[in-house]
């Protein structure tokens, strides 16, 4: 019988994440971020189009799965696993802005993730608050900057990634995967 390993939890992996990163100040070498493959309840996955992160079907998008860089914000609350959440192979983060009409919104901006981790003071539009709310399947990213906002998908396939609050229409749980 061939035994397999047990799943790590959301908060088990970012709980080895903030391990792995602590006292690597003293070093000169900046850690690795950690990879994640990322999809939503619908089995939506994230792609990345015209510099927009969409949810979509796999089956319908002939583009790559976009992964996920994930590095620790160690400046603001530990035990809310602060996070900040970048595109692999880009220079893009993921930022909570409010737009002109006052409504919050996610934008990628170019920005390196290990520069925002080696300088995290002024760095709360980038960060995430990550959890999984006690399920081993699932976590959620609440906006440091607008409590109560979270990374969300559409219902719809093709919608862009964006911010809202539980409760609504949009998911706001996703399935993770750790990437080697």
């Amino acid at each position: 019988m061939a035994s397999h390993p047990h799943k790590k939890t959301w908060d088990e992996e970012i709980a080895d994440l903030f391990h792995d990163t602590e006292g690597e100040r003293s070093h000169v070498k900046e850690p690795d971020p950690r990879l994640f493959k990322l999809w939503d309840i619908n089995q939506k996955y994230l792609f990345l189009v015209k510099n927009v992160l969409v949810a979509d079907v796999k089956s319908k998008s002939n583009l790559p799965e976009q992964l996920m860089k994930v590095l620790p914000n160690r400046s603001l609350d530990k035990p809310r696993q602060p996070l900040f959440m970048g595109l692999e192979n880009k220079n893009s983060c993921l930022s909570c802005v409010k737009s002109g009409n006052g409504q919050y919104q996610l934008e990628l901006q170019e920005k390196d993730i290990r520069e925002l981790y080696l300088d995290p003071k002024n760095a709360k539009a980038f960060t995430f608050y990550s959890r999984s709310d006690g399920n081993v399947d699932t976590c959620s990213f609440e906006s440091a900057e607008f409590p109560g906002w979270f990374l969300s998908t559409s219902s719809e396939a093709k919608k862009p990634l964006g911010l809202s609050q539980k409760g609504g229409p949009q998911n706001v749980l996703f399935y993770f995967e750790r990437k080697p």
